[in-house]
């Protein structure tokens, strides 16, 4: 890849060893691995996934996130959300539409539009 190319990308990662509190609001794709405090705000319609290794204490506004780790607080998704087998979710969360897969541990209150099963 060129120079050039690298400067189009818009995504973030959030690396594994890293921690993070306060209010974040990013722009792009998202990738975290690490442990985040507070609000997690995702900008311009992008994804955001938490990676096995994340933890999310707060607040999360998204449009699509899928979750591998874990969130303690609120999600708000203006799209889909879809927990894995090795994501864990506590908290209450308003998703247009909710995916849950075998596994995936669960202790919510909320609401989604479409809600299935995969």
């Amino acid at each position: 890849m060129k120079e050039s190319d690298f400067k189009s990308l818009n995504f973030t990662l959030l690396g594994k060893n890293s921690e993070y509190e306060g209010d974040l609001r990013i722009s792009g794709d998202t990738v975290v691995n690490c442990r985040v405090k507070g609000t997690l705000t995702i900008l311009d319609g992008a994804k955001l996934t938490l990676e096995r290794e994340a933890f999310v204490e707060g607040s999360i506004y998204c449009q699509d996130i899928e979750i591998f780790g874990e969130v303690k607080g609120s999600i708000s998704a203006s799209g889909s959300m879809t927990v894995r087998a090795s994501g864990r979710v506590s908290g209450i969360i308003n998703a247009q539409n909710l995916s849950v897969y075998p596994g995936a541990l669960l202790n919510i209150e909320g609401k989604a539009q479409d809600q299935t099963v995969s």
